[in-house]
């Protein structure tokens, strides 16, 4: 490892001479040690001690581990290194004394590292941190990295405790998705710039009156969601599941939730930012694909609100799994699902009908054709068996059902049902 510069910081190799530094900014302070792998330091020794196991540890050629120095007075005020390797990317972790924190050195010191990092040949890089560890997250996310999961973990076998860590990536290469999803979320995004209805933030008022306890929710084109399908809300982990875009999330956090939201949009992600900064509340914001495995421990929600979209993705069992793995026992899966019926038909004409069910564009070159030439991305439709059944076969129970329409168009004329909303239970 090389020694770094920055304006006002010198990233170096820590030396015997700095356990007196270590002992007396960082190691011995509770606040600064809290989420870090041991107990404050009782005495000077116990810093010689660790201190000799990291110099030892220069020898080896993946150690990158930076003493964090003020250019300007020379003193050390904290380290940042490489604690760990996940699938050959570098994981990084740092501690800064408490006295200097708040003043930009953790994000100047770990931009550099980033740097020298993806110098070196790493493409990708691990960052991770308590839930809880506020600043921590702060600068990670300054920093540009994605969060792209929460998991239930120990800080280490010192400290047994279990606590919710966010993990986060940062990518040197723009990622891109190589079938359907990608082009699916390149759309979406092109609809909520051009104003689309589920594209489009609640207000301020809506928020405050949720607040008050008068708000509503909706899965489904037009019937909001029965209250009692949520229960007390308060101090509950609810993940919105392709709910980006600043609608429901705003709502269940008013209502004292703590919520995730998982979206495959970028711009519906940067819409629940949006709101979330506005309002003066956090909100775990992922973008992520949900055709492949969740990224959240085993039983870490209390609910799900998937609202209509797994009409974008060609199965979704595989879905229904990862939920109820997901959940708690007794947790809640609220669902909308769109049953189908509206692919029989072609754009603006609900008379007459042109297809047949199942509709997949993936196997259908006449149906892939109809829905690029009308900007719909790609969708598919879903059976009975897949939507409800696949649920049941998960393990979730199925407690209240409910249908409801387009909300506009020849069919809501007619009252027909071209959805249902579901309410089941993981057992």
């Amino acid at each position: 490892m090389r020694e770094l510069e920055t304006q006002r910081l010198k990233l170096r190799k820590l030396r015997e001479d700095d356990a007196e530094s270590i002992f007396n900014n960082w190691a011995t302070d509770p606040e600064v040690t809290k989420f870090l792998t041991w107990y404050p330091h009782k005495d000077i020794s116990e810093t010689e001690k660790i201190l000799n196991q990291w110099l030892e540890e220069y020898g080896k050629p993946d150690c990158y581990r930076y003493g964090i120095e003020s250019k300007q007075t020379g003193e050390l005020m904290g380290m940042i290194d490489v604690v760990g390797y996940h699938h050959g990317n570098p994981v990084l972790g740092s501690a800064m004394g408490r006295r200097f924190w708040n003043q930009g050195y953790n994000t100047e010191a770990l931009k550099a590292v980033v740097k020298e990092l993806q110098t070196v040949g790493f493409d990708t890089i691990v960052a991770e941190a308590a839930d809880a560890n506020i600043g921590s997250n702060t600068v990670i996310k300054k920093c540009g990295f994605e969060l792209v999961g929460t998991w239930e973990s120990k800080i280490s076998d010192k400290k047994p405790d279990i606590l919710p860590v966010n993990s986060y990536r940062l990518f040197k290469n723009k990622r891109k998705s190589d079938d359907y999803n990608d082009l699916n979320s390149e759309t979406i995004d092109r609809w909520v710039d051009e104003g689309w209805e589920w594209g489009k933030p609640i207000s301020h008022e809506v928020y405050e009156n949720a607040k008050k306890g008068d708000w509503n929710v909706v899965l489904t084109p037009t019937k909001p969601v029965p209250k009692e399908w949520f229960g007390d809300l308060k101090g509950k982990r609810v993940l919105g599941l392709a709910s980006g875009g600043g609608q429901q999330i705003p709502i269940f956090t008013a209502l004292g939730a703590d919520c995730w939201v998982l979206d495959f949009s970028a711009k519906q992600i940067e819409t629940e930012k949006a709101v979330a900064s506005r309002e003066g509340y956090n909100v775990h914001a992922i973008r992520a694909d949900m055709t492949k495995p969740l990224p959240f421990s085993d039983g870490f929600f209390d609910m799900i609100f998937h609202p209509v979209s797994n009409c974008y993705i060609e199965k979704v069992e595989p879905v229904w799994k990862e939920c109820a793995r997901i959940l708690k026992k007794g947790g809640r899966l609220i669902s909308g699902l769109d049953n189908g019926f509206n692919f029989l038909f072609e754009e603006d004409d609900e008379e007459h009908v042109v297809n047949s069910l199942p509709y997949n564009p993936l196997e259908n070159e006449e149906q892939k054709k109809q829905l690029l030439d009308n900007d719909y991305g790609i969708q598919f439709s879903h059976s009975i068996d897949e939507q409800i059944g696949g649920q049941l076969r998960a393990g979730f129970r199925l407690l209240d059902i409910y249908e409801d329409t387009n909300g506009e168009g020849k069919l809501h004329d007619r009252n027909v049902p071209c959805f249902w909303a579901t309410l089941a239970e993981k057992e």
